[in-house]
């Protein structure tokens, strides 16, 4: 029949394919996740970004350049002559104008710590990417043991439509034609399921390969096999003991869970944000002192047609400017810095709250999953066996309905591939809970200095 030719053709393609990844790199989890880490663009320009910025810092501690004017004063209108009047002279000048205040240590000190933001940046996303990476692994990971249930129990149904259709043809039994229609309706579905579970798995290596370097896990050039792939998903799959296991004695909302938080990347970066703006304050504040300008000049005269010596003239002095109306200038500014200031600390008081608000949402979902599990691993995988087994051995007696039969076995596939999505979304919510607790990693003790209060 063409369901049944058709249906044997995806088998036989899941199995090509199967043929063809034994000679395709294989990605684990850990690898993928490496991978994406190591080669993180975002990373490349977060190192970037910190170099400029200390080249900045240095920049901004210099005064600025002095001014030079050269100037012919006081010449003749008549003829230009340079020698005629006393008044005549070049004159040479130099003005430096000095920092205000203390303003170029502050400008230095906010660069600074801004550039002390990028490490605690590039931690939170080396967490970030561990996990989206091994959200997108671990779905391709199910699509593609979804599809080995489907093609493992495919033989079964086509055997149950060969019995059913040969019982019809010869009479014998309880077959009736519906049941051979019901036969050949479950064979397309179970390729439609099939196709749905190759697309999911396309997509989501697809989208994985976004994340990983144009090199293979083995370090050498990646080669597309014969269906375009350029690595198969992995077989192996992470025992819990990969994700921490210290979500396990956190409180939700906690002392201990909120001290924990309080050392995540995203919280540490917002910090630097908060002394920055700090700074900022300060710097506002030293536009209320004046600021002041050194010049220095020096005037030549030629002696007179007569040969009368005349005196070189030399002038310095200074200016400053005076803030006198400061009510809608420094006042507003200074303002405008602490209201700043007081935004990034609601801010991060905002991130402290969602980022407890996640891991409490993370952790109650792990509890939920791991009910399920329990659930499906100890009583109904088991039992849906069973069950399947008894209804086909009395189908093939001649003693069961072939509805029933059928019924038994893809409750017994869901089964299977219901606890298999459950045990993959319980690793997931460990990955995602690993992000919360990326506070836990000793390095970010060293990024965490360099407070200018």
């Amino acid at each position: 029949m063409k369901v049944f030719s058709s249906m044997t053709c995806a088998i036989l393609f899941g199995t090509t394919q199967q043929a063809l990844a034994s000679t395709t790199p294989e990605l684990t989890l850990s690898m993928a996740i490496e991978q994406a880490q190591n080669h993180d663009a975002w990373l490349v320009k977060s190192n970037q970004t910190q170099a400029s910025l200390t080249a900045q810092q240095i920049a901004a501690g210099t005064w600025e350049d002095p001014k030079i004017a050269v100037a012919m004063n006081n010449l003749a209108s008549s003829d230009f002559a340079f020698k005629r009047d006393n008044m005549s002279q070049l004159k040479v000048s130099m003005s430096q104008v000095l920092p205000r205040g203390a303003s170029l240590q502050i400008k230095q000190n906010i660069l600074a710590l801004e550039a002390q933001q990028q490490p605690i940046l590039r931690a939170d996303r080396r967490a970030k990417v561990a996990m989206v990476v091994s959200e997108l692994w671990l779905d391709a990971y199910t699509a593609k043991m979804t599809i080995e249930l489907i093609n493992k129990d495919a033989h079964l149904f086509e055997q149950l439509a060969d019995i059913s259709e040969a019982n019809y043809a010869s009479a014998l039994g309880k077959t009736r034609q519906h049941d051979v229609i019901r036969a050949q309706v479950e064979l397309a579905q179970l390729q439609d399921r099939l196709v749905v579970e190759q697309q999911r798995l396309a997509t989501k290596k697809a989208t994985l390969l976004n994340w990983l370097p144009a090199s293979s896990p083995g370090s050498s050039a990646w080669q597309f096999n014969a269906h375009g792939d350029l690595f198969t998903i992995a077989k192996t799959l992470p025992d819990d003991t990969v994700f921490s296991s210290m979500h396990s004695s956190l409180t939700p909302f906690g002392d201990e869970t909120m001290a924990l938080l309080m050392r995540h990347p995203r919280y540490l970066a917002q910090s630097k944000e908060v002394e920055s703006a700090k700074q900022s304050v300060t710097l506002s504040e030293q536009k209320y002192k004046p600021q002041w300008t050194v010049n220095a000049s020096y005037g030549y005269r030629a002696d007179s047609p007569t040969g009368l010596e005349r005196h070189d003239l030399l002038s310095v002095g200074f200016s400053f400017d005076l803030p006198l109306f400061t009510e809608n200038k420094q006042d507003k500014e200074v303002l405008s810095a602490q209201s700043r200031t007081e935004a990034l600390k609601t801010a991060q008081l905002l991130t402290l709250k969602e980022l407890g608000a996640g891991l409490a949402t993370e952790q109650q979902a792990l509890t939920q999953l791991q009910k399920r599990l329990e659930l499906y691993q100890d009583i109904i995988l088991e039992q849906s066996h069973q069950q399947a087994e008894a209804v086909l051995s009395a189908y093939n007696n001649d003693d069961g309905d072939f509805n029933t039969a059928v019924q038994a076995k893809i409750t017994e596939l869901n089964a299977r591939i219901a606890t298999l999505n459950i045990y993959i979304e319980k690793l997931k919510t460990l990955a995602r809970i690993n992000y919360y607790l990326a506070g836990t990693d000793t390095s970010l003790n060293d990024m965490t200095g360099g407070s200018y209060e």
